[in-house]
Order: structure tokens, then sequence, then C-alpha cells
């Protein structure tokens, strides 16, 4: 390769590039300088030799297919800006960096940018038009000579390199013995610490060949016919003394809502969610453990939906929707024990690949902004951009009136998403007090007026559903708690930042004063069946014993993490009398082969062969 100008230059140019792309990519994913330079010098210095050979090669690649130098430079520090800048905001609000899972959001790029700082986005644009001004300026005199040998070797030595990456984590192939020897640990128990540690670059790398769920040392065809025959057995014991479902039921995921008066630190002027509460004394509810905090909605939906607990998939799965649905044969759903199904969701149809995940689902429709969803339903409170829940509870019951009995609507609202800012409502009346920060304040403030708001949609809604002739089952939980708790002790109070409500409550029975119960959410099929006294499948007859013998089954809870989106690795258990984590070695020998039957289950219909598959899934009198 010739470069036609200052040779020595360019080089050290080239060289001092890289170099500063690389610490710019390694601050996005820190919380200080101090702990960046402490880990490239001191903790992991290996493995940041990975990151810079990373850059090195695109670097290569481009200059390879372009020949052309500024435009090398332009795309080259373009992407490094964008990229640092996605990974700090991904990071500062989730404590994770950037998976490539998240490539498949860029189809809702547009609903994506409507969550970030115009500030952000506008300073973003305008450095990337400077950027490229400047790169034409200083190098447009720039020539580049290369032989065809040498261009077709910077090109193919680049793409082996970093396509053989996909591998890294893959035990014998060349690319893993590397990794091991810079030191790459993919940290996948602690999603924070792995950028912190390895930056944005290598832990991208890490997680491009994910593996779902281990498979179980037992996992066979044999044992899968034990199993499905042990719960056929089972549900035909329970089913001696229930009837065939005839409701209509309704999941309503209710976007982010969660009980202030649960958390520690902060005090409230008055209660902001009065009726859901006196609900909840007469109806089953309790408490659920999510798996997020600030987020992971879809993956709350994806347990409801499915039955299967996040806790039992790889530390490498952080989202189901995204990484594993697209790719799986069959998925069996709640929604598929129903003659009509729909989904609901007053936002972008592609966001998490919901649409593409409710058609695997067989839903019939899926109604979304712009697809059904019309805009005389979309209406909003105020200055908040997101549908109001009592407007998404308006279609709804639009749709109730238009469709079959007995039919399935999975719900999620937006209202009450992320961010909560302070121009939202007019005449907010709540205060609230503690040892916070004045920022924190009026996000709590601005947050639990929007909670009002949906405990006065909440009280519309079962009104006008107790009105109907047709039996209507309801099942209501938060998904997460909002990420605006600066001040909480997450060491102390890490369950407690996983805690939301839940109620079951129908238009045809009476129920008596409810007792506290806690569960995850991959428990409400089971719980709704026993509620109505349905017909189980031999599938939900396992449910139905997890749900009743063993503790709650979560990968996001932890009492000793500073982050209260990590578990202290893998699956934790949390007993529902004390809401403490439990070790594994605790559990029964009973309990113990009930959680492996549970997991063999997950395994089989989801990473493994699908033995028996129907005949699980199927009704059983």
């Amino acid at each position: 390769m010739k470069i036609i100008g200052n040779n020595k230059k360019i080089w050290v140019i080239s060289t001092v590039t890289i170099i500063a792309s690389y610490i710019l990519l390694l601050m996005s994913g820190n919380s200080s300088v101090r702990v960046m330079l402490q880990n490239i010098f001191v903790i992991r210095s290996r493995v940041q030799i990975l990151s810079v050979l990373i850059l090195v090669l695109t670097f290569t690649l481009l200059i390879s297919l372009t020949k052309s130098y500024w435009l090398t430079m332009m795309i080259y520090l373009s992407a490094t800006i964008i990229i640092s800048i996605a990974n700090h905001e991904k990071y500062s609000l989730r404590n994770e960096g950037i998976l490539p899972s998240d490539l498949l959001m860029l189809k809702s790029m547009g609903k994506i940018l409507e969550m970030i700082s115009p500030l952000v986005i506008i300073g973003t644009f305008l450095s990337i038009i400077l950027l490229a001004f400047a790169c034409y300026y200083c190098f447009k005199n720039v020539k580049i000579h290369m032989s065809i040998y040498i261009r077709i070797l910077g090109v193919l030595i680049p793409l082996l390199g970093l396509g053989g990456l996909v591998n890294i984590q893959k035990q014998g192939t060349i690319a893993y013995k590397v990794g091991q020897l810079l030191g790459d640990n993919p940290i996948y128990y602690d999603s924070a610490e792995a950028v912190e540690s390895n930056g944005p670059v290598v832990n991208f790398v890490n997680n491009l060949n994910v593996e779902s769920m281990s498979k179980p040392d037992n996992y066979s065809q044999k044992k899968m016919s034990e199993i499905t025959e042990k719960y056929a057995k089972y549900a035909a014991k329970l089913n001696q003394t229930r009837k065939e479902n005839n409701s209509t039921v309704i999941y309503v995921l209710s976007e982010s809502f969660s009980d202030p008066f649960n958390v520690p630190g902060i005090k409230l002027s008055s209660d902001p969610i009065p009726y859901t509460r006196s609900l909840m004394k007469n109806t089953e509810s309790g408490t659920m453990i999510s798996d997020g905090y600030g987020g992971g909605t879809a993956n709350m939906e994806y347990q409801a939906l499915t039955g299967l607990s996040m806790g039992n998939f790889s530390a490498t799965l952080p989202t189901p929707y995204t990484q594993l649905v697209p790719s799986q044969k069959k998925v069996y759903s709640v929604n598929n024990l129903f003659s009509k199904s729909y989904a609901i969701h007053p936002y972008s149809g592609t966001l998490y690949s919901r649409e593409e995940v409710f058609n695997k689902m067989k839903f019939n429709d899926f109604y979304y902004l712009h697809h059904g969803f019309t805009q005389s339903y979309a209406k909003r409170i105020g200055n908040n951009p997101y549908t109001s829940d009592k407007a998404t509870y308006k279609f709804l019951l639009d749709r109730l009136a238009k469709s079959p009995n007995k039919s399935f609507y999975q719900v999620s609202t937006m209202q009450n998403h992320m961010p909560y800012d302070e121009d939202y409502y007019k005449g907010n009346k709540f205060k609230v007090t503690g040892n916070i920060s004045s920022d924190e304040k009026q996000q709590i403030e601005t947050y639990v007026q929007g909670l009002k708001y949906t405990d006065e949609a909440n009280r519309y809604l079962i009104k006008q559903l107790s009105k109907m002739k047709q039996n209507i089952s309801v099942v209501f939980y938060g998904d997460h708690l909002p990420g605006i708790y600066t001040h909480l002790n997450f060491q102390k109070y890490g369950v407690k930042a996983h805690e939301t409500p839940y109620f079951i409550w129908s238009n045809h029975k009476k129920y008596k004063q409810s007792t506290t119960n806690v569960m995850g959410t991959y428990g409400f099929t089971s719980k709704l069946f026993d509620e109505e006294n349905s017909k189980l499948t031999p599938y939900l007859a396992l449910l139905h014993k997890v749900n009743t013998e063993l503790p709650v089954i979560a990968s996001k809870v932890s009492s000793k993490s500073s982050d209260p989106n990590l578990p202290n690795g893998g699956m934790n258990l949390i007993d529902q009398s004390n809401l403490s984590l439990i070790d594994v070695t605790k559990l029964s020998k009973s309990q113990k082969q009930l959680l492996n039957e549970y997991q063999l289950v997950q395994y089989n219909i989801t990473a493994g062969k699908y033995y028996y598959s129907n005949e699980l899934f199927s009704s059983s009198n």
C-alpha cells in the first residue's frame, strides 16, 4: 500500500484515530475515567488488546473497500460516535451495553429516537455533519494506491478475522483460543461489569453466538416421554373436578406500574392507586417478581404468555423475543388455548419484533399504532407522548364488542413509559419527600401522577367489564419499576426493586378476601386456570405444580449486587414467605426433581427436539 502525501503523518493519524476511538468507546460504558484506566492497566489489560485488534481489522477493511482515506475516516469516526452514544444511552438506562439483538430494533429506529433527548439527537447529527466536512477537507488529497492482490488481502483477512469472532465463545475454535489467550471473560451474569471490564466492542462480540439454554444432562426422548405421561396423568386427576374454560381472558401488562409506597427512602403526600389497591384486597392478587428494573417489558410479556421462566435460560439470552422466537419452529403460548386471540399495543409493532413474535404465536391479529389501532383511540394526557391507559382500554372494549366469546387478549400499555418529563401533566398535586436529588424528586412526582391516571383507567375498565354478559377474566400486572430511584440501595433492597403488584379479576366470580401471594410472571396462566377451575393441559399441570411447590424462579434479582438488573449468577430463587434469596441446594429432593422437569420441558420446546410437544399442550380430560 502506498499513501501519497506525508506517509509518516498519515500512519500516525490512523493510529491515533484507532486509539482515540477505542478510548471513546470504552468510556461510553464506564462510570468514571478512574474505572476505565483501572480496567485498561490493571484488571483487564489483555482483553483491551482484543478490542484494539477488532478496530484495526475494521479500519483495514474499510480502507481496502473504499480506497479513499477521507471516506474511511468519515465512516469509521461517524460509526464510533453513533455506537458510543447509543452504548452510553443504553448503559445509563439499563446498565447494559449494545447487544447484537439490538440490531433487530433498527426497524423501530423512529420510535427508539422518540425516547432519546432531542439535544442528544441534534448534537449527534451535527457532529457527524461537521466530521464529514472535516475529513473531506483534511484528507481529500490523500491518495491510496494498492495492488489488486493487496486489496483482496485487505478485505479477506479482516472478513475472516471479524467473521471468526462469531465463534469466540465456542470451545475449540481459533477465535475461542485467541479470546482466552487475551483474557476474554464474557461475564454473562453481570452485563454492567461486562461492559465496564471488556468494553462495548468485546462485549458485543461475546454475545454474537448465544446459547438460549444449556442442555440438561438427562435430556432425551425417553425422558420427555416419561414427563409427558406423568403430567398427562396429573392433569387428568386434577381435571376430574374442573370444567372447560368458558371465559374471554385479558392479560394487561401495565407499563412500569408499581407501588411507590413499597420503595424505601421516600414518602408520598397521598396514595396514587387507591382503587387498584382496594380491588386487590378482594381478588386473587399479590406481588409479582419482575426480571427487570427500568426495562425488560418484552421479557415479562413473554413469560406471561409462554409460562417459561427467564431464570432457566442462559445468561446470554437477555431478550427471547428478538433472540429466540424468530428462529423457533413452534412457539407455544396461552393464546393457543383459545379459538381467537388478539394483541394490542399502542405503539410500534416492530419494537422487540412483536409483529413477528405474535405471528409465530398464531395471534389472529395484532393491533398497534398505524395498524388497526386508529388515531381516534390514541388519546394522550397533557404533554405525555404516549397513548393513555384509558384510551387503550377504550380500544380494547371496542374490540371485545366485536370479537367472539372465549377469546384471548394480550394488552401492553405505554402511558407510564420513561422518560418522566416535568411538563407531562399540569396541576400535579403529588409531592415526594426523602433524601433524594431534585431530579429524582421531579421524575418520581411525574411518574406517580401517571399512576393516578392508570388507577382511574382501571376503575373505568373494571366498571365496563362488569356490565358485560359474557364471562371476562383479567390478569393485570406491572412489568417492572421505573428506573428513577437513584437513591435506592440495591444491595440491600435488590428484591424490592423487582416487586410489582398483580391481580386476577373476573366479572362472573365473587371473591373472598385475598391472601398475599408472591409469584413469577410465568405462573399467571396456571394461577388463572386454578381460579377459574378450568381444565389443564399436561403442560399447565406442570406449571400448577411449579407454582405451588417451588420458590419463584427469576433471573434478574439480587441482594448482593449494586445493579438491580443483574443476578448473582444465573437463576435466582426467591422464597415467597419472606422475599429472600435461597440457594438451589436448599431445595428438597422432590423440589429439585420438579425443577429439573420444568427445565427439561423448557429446553425441549425452545432449544431441543420438541419431543411430545403436541401431547404436552393438548387438552387432557
